[in-house]
């Protein structure tokens, strides 16, 4: 990789050098950005499998580009999905039936949580380009907005009445049955850190909308890996089925990820990038050359 990118860089200010000797110029660019892809959650929690969904994000930033070498720094809003399939999870509950009998409820939740993640991102990247290639890579810092889980599935009731040793299920006329639940819950994450990178070709190479600006579109392919843990502490860990003291058949199932204290949870995302840029070089501005020429060839 060393010797590729000394070869390009020669080639690259050689090239410069026979364009009016221009080694050295600097070029500024604006640029707006879109991506979309895969995204997944990566856990260590025993009794969920990760499941990837759809991701993307939009974003606004600044590219400097000399010599053949490029950074850009930016600021995105960012969207993540992701799919939790818990295993079924049981519970025990002692309270009084109807009758006002001794007994013990047995609830058992099926249950899928999607993950719903919101970012504002600050991403840096470092880089390389030649003859319309580049690459780069470099770190991103998030901050979660208003993260949600939203769950659905269902609890299966069922009771054993500790006077007689009996256990009832499948009485739907006396509650015990099967129930939906459906809601969202908030998340609490903690701000991450990512590396984040990109290969691609620009598309438009510095097409001249004037003497003095000049237009370039990357398409890229696009990843990103969380460094940190994403999964903050709650105060109390809640059980994922609280049950309703007053009615058994009534019950608050709460998301599997919020019912846990000491898992990690690292994103993961891979998708393509479509950048469009606008700008030029301060030798273009002060018009002593046309074009954009800021891919040496």
């Amino acid at each position: 990789m060393l010797l590729l990118v000394g070869c390009a860089s020669t080639m690259n200010a050689q090239t410069w050098g026979r364009r009016g000797g221009l080694t050295g110029d600097n070029y500024h660019f604006g640029y707006l950005s879109g991506s979309v892809g895969y995204s997944m959650l990566q856990m260590n929690a025993a009794g969920a499998v990760s499941k990837g969904d759809v991701g993307g994000s939009v974003g606004l930033g600044y590219e400097f580009r000399n010599n053949g070498f490029w950074t850009s720094v930016g600021a995105q809003m960012s969207f993540h999905r992701s799919s939790l399939l818990v295993d079924t999870y049981t519970r025990n509950y002692d309270g009084h039936d109807t009758q006002g009998k001794a007994t013990t409820f047995h609830y058992r939740v099926d249950q899928v949580d999607v993950q719903e993640w919101n970012f504002i991102d600050v991403p840096i990247l470092f880089g390389y380009y030649v003859y319309g290639f580049h690459i780069g890579a470099g770190p991103k810092l998030s901050y979660a907005l208003n993260p949600k889980s939203h769950l659905s599935g269902t609890y299966n009731l069922s009771a054993t009445n500790k006077d007689y040793n009996v256990t009832f299920e499948n009485m739907p006329d006396r509650g015990y049955t099967d129930y939906q639940f459906d809601g969202k819950y908030n998340n609490r994450l903690n701000i991450g850190v990512s590396i984040v990178g990109e290969i691609g070709y620009d598309l438009l190479k510095s097409v001249q909308s004037s003497s003095r600006l000049c237009h370039v579109l990357k398409l890229s392919f696009y990843f990103e890996y969380g460094l940190n843990n994403f999964a903050g502490k709650w105060d109390t860990k809640p059980e994922m089925i609280i049950p309703d003291p007053s009615n058994a058949t009534k019950a608050t199932v709460y998301p599997y990820i919020n019912t846990l204290q000491d898992t990690r949870i690292v994103p993961f995302f891979a998708g393509a990038k479509l950048t469009y840029m606008i700008g030029g070089s301060r030798t273009a501005r002060a018009g002593l050359h046309t074009g954009c020429m800021c891919y040496g060839h």
